[in-house]
């Protein structure tokens, strides 16, 4: 039995379903943050201008905007709350598991600052300066690391068409390549291909920001890149691994991501990997 039989691939698997396969997640958490910040900004419009994101910000070193317009949603348009926050807990459910709470938290908030970051320098490549908000950059990221942790996955987009994750990432750049290029769009296509850049290079890497750098006394230590050596292990027999991850999956579903042992988060990482070979 394949991966993307399992429940969570699964079209007719329910929201409700997802829901209660953790009971203390990052993503629960960034979704009250969100709609949080978005009742603010309804009541108070300065709120927006507090917390958005331009070069003209920057340059008065206003640098905390680089993570704060990434919880700021546009008050004229609830659509732009709803599919970000539909995406975020879509491909979030599915990421988090893997990389663990604190890493997952870090990788979101990490892909914020750098979507933002290509926002500014594209806005002073085009001598602008407009302001941006939204969690999009961070969301395309979590979108492009789940689409390579797990390219088969198959969701509906615009809950009608039924497309594997893979070619709606595919999708999704292309589009904003296109907006790029054309100018003049209202949409932050720079930031968006800033956070899908960044999810590719953190994954093919093999980053991880919460052992970005460490400290012994006053001693600073940068970390090693992985080196290209591979280590045999002796290969898993499928219907064994398959047995492994269907019954990890199970106890997720009974008693939430939060129990999962760090070898079990190993064993779900090294079948997310090789059922991606499969293609």
């Amino acid at each position: 039995m394949g991966i993307y039989n399992r429940d969570y691939a699964r079209e007719d698997f329910s929201p409700t379903q997802r829901l209660h396969t953790a009971d203390r997640t990052v993503i629960k958490t960034l979704l009250i943050i969100n709609i949080a910040v978005f009742v603010l900004q309804n009541a108070s419009p300065q709120v927006t201008e507090w917390l958005s994101l331009s070069v003209d910000d920057l340059r008065d070193f206003q640098v905390w905007r680089l993570l704060t317009y990434g919880f700021c949603h546009s008050t004229m348009e609830l659509s732009h709350l709803v599919f970000n926050m539909i995406g975020l807990w879509l491909f979030g459910r599915v990421v988090e598991p893997i990389y663990g709470h604190r890493e997952f938290l870090w990788f979101y908030l990490t892909s914020i600052v750098v979507s933002g970051l290509c926002h500014v320098m594209f806005q002073l490549g085009q001598g602008l300066s407009n302001p941006v908000i939204g969690a999009s950059g961070g969301v395309y990221a979590i979108t492009i690391l789940a689409a390579i942790h797990f390219p088969r996955m198959t969701i509906l987009f615009m809950m009608i068409i039924p497309v594997e994750l893979r070619w709606l990432a595919v999708f999704y750049i292309g589009m904003d390549l296109f907006g790029l290029m054309q100018g003049g769009s209202q949409v932050a296509n720079a930031a968006h291909l800033g956070g899908a850049a960044f999810a590719a290079l953190y994954h093919y890497n093999g980053w991880r920001i919460t052992s970005l750098a460490s400290f012994r006394g006053f001693n600073f230590r940068l970390p090693k890149r992985r080196p290209k050596v591979r280590i045999h292990q002796p290969e898993l027999d499928e219907p064994d691994i398959d047995t492994q991850v269907d019954a990890l999956l199970q106890k997720i579903h009974r008693e939430g991501e939060a129990s999962l042992t760090d070898e079990e988060r190993r064993i779900l990482k090294n079948a997310s990997d090789r059922y991606k070979n499969r293609r």
